[in-house]
């Protein structure tokens, strides 16, 4: 993807997730990545990014005041741009979530909630896990099970309603969760492609040529 066909990838900057792993990783295959530290950064990108580690409300607090909800909305959600989220980008695109009482951007119908308590289940469930394909997917299409990625996160989309519908991966920690979801141009992960090694790496460059 080096040559002159090369994606031009925009990466979300709303002020609290470290982007510069997610950068590294996309500049494996790309020459073409930028930051947008501001939603008319996102302009003409091929692809966007939307990584983050964080607080769901403080995270979405910094979305709406770098104008990123709105260049979102216009690019991705009306004008169908690729977009992929990792883990708090993930969660992002439901309605809400249990952690803070800002709305989401809610393209996915459905709130976030806490992973549930369990004997011998930590939280947050940090480290590498199994996840499953439910039906095909473009993203894990050249991923052969079985597939394992690394998660940090207290937070999940539980396996029901519009998540289900559209996963494109499930994890087992506990209870079953979403670990990733596929509508249209949308595309997210729980868990971290960025720093999943080889399989995280496929399916990052899988995203890019698309």
């Amino acid at each position: 993807m080096s040559g002159p066909n090369a994606p031009t990838v925009a990466v979300v900057d709303y002020g609290l997730a470290n982007i510069q792993s997610v950068l590294n990783a996309l500049e494996c295959f790309t020459p073409n990545v930028r930051v947008a530290a501001q939603g008319g950064d996102l302009a003409d990108a091929d692809r966007i990014v939307l990584p983050g580690v964080g607080h769901f409300a403080k995270g979405m607090r910094g979305l709406r005041e770098r104008g990123h909800e709105e260049a979102l909305n216009a690019l991705v959600r009306d004008g169908g741009v690729p977009l992929l989220g990792i883990c708090l980008g993930f969660q992002f695109l439901f309605e809400g979530s249990e952690e803070g009482d800002e709305r989401g951007l809610g393209w996915i119908d459905g709130r976030i909630v806490r992973l549930p308590e369990a004997p011998g289940v930590k939280v947050p469930h940090i480290g590498w896990s199994d996840v499953v394909c439910p039906r095909p997917a473009r993203l894990f299409a050249e991923i052969k099970p079985p597939i394992e990625f690394y998660f940090v996160h207290s937070y999940c989309a539980p396996n029901s309603g519009e998540a289900a519908a559209c996963a494109s991966a499930i994890c087992t920690y506990g209870g079953g969760f979403v670990a990733a979801i596929e509508k249209k141009n949308i595309h997210a992960t729980q868990f971290h492609p960025e720093k999943s090694q080889l399989a995280g790496m496929k399916l990052i460059e899988t995203f890019l040529a698309l």
